[in-house]
Order: structure tokens, then sequence, then C-alpha cells
């Protein structure tokens, strides 16, 4: 699979968990939500097992993997509650920390990869 499909896989798995957060709270829709969770969660594991796989790992290109991290990272902030100010701050430090490099300015909303 190529880093795009990567992309999508980890960006469907973040939709699944939430989804699935949000159905274990509405009544009758437990199960279903369970399903969804678990379903993005084995996604994600999924995508960060083919992106440490040996074709990425073979290239010596660690993007990859950031790139991955830092999507489903992202995605989480996207969908967090409002309300949970501790998730949020949570996220949002670890992005932070993915776009930084010592000597340079902190960029927001860009990839690692497009400075």
């Amino acid at each position: 699979m190529d880093i795009a499909g990567l992309v999508y896989k980890i960006s469907d798995a973040a939709l699944a968990i939430d989804y699935g957060r949000k159905g274990f709270a509405i009544r009758g829709k437990a199960e279903e939500g369970r399903i969804s969770y678990e379903t993005g969660i084995s996604l994600a594991l999924s995508a960060f097992r083919d992106v440490s796989n040996f074709q990425f790992a073979s290239t010596n290109d660690p993007q990859a993997i950031i790139l991955i991290e830092y999507t489903f990272i992202n995605q989480e902030l996207q969908f967090c509650d409002e309300a949970d100010t501790d998730s949020k701050n949570s996220l949002t430090e670890a992005i932070q920390r993915f776009v930084w490099k010592a000597g340079e300015p902190r960029q927001y909303n860009k990839f690692p990869y497009q400075r």
C-alpha cells in the first residue's frame, strides 16, 4: 500500500473510533458503537503495522511513519469534544511537537514535509 492509502486508512480509523465513542453514549447504540470502536482500533493498528513493515523501513523513509502518526493525532483532535480541554490540550501539544524543528519557527497546519 502506498503512503496516500495509509493516510486514507488512518483517517477512516479515526472516524470509526470517534463514531464508536459517540455510540457508547447513546441508548440502544452501545453494541454498534463498540463494533465501530473496535473496527477503528483494528484499522489504526493495521495502518501502523503496514507503515512499519519492510516496504517502508527498507527505504529509510521515516516521514511515512511520522505522517501516519501526525494524521491520526490530527484526526483525533478534530473529533475531540469541545468540553474535553485536557484531551484537546494534550493533542494540540503533540501536534506542535511534530511540526517544530530546533532553530525554526513553529509552523502550524502543515505536514512536516511541506516546509
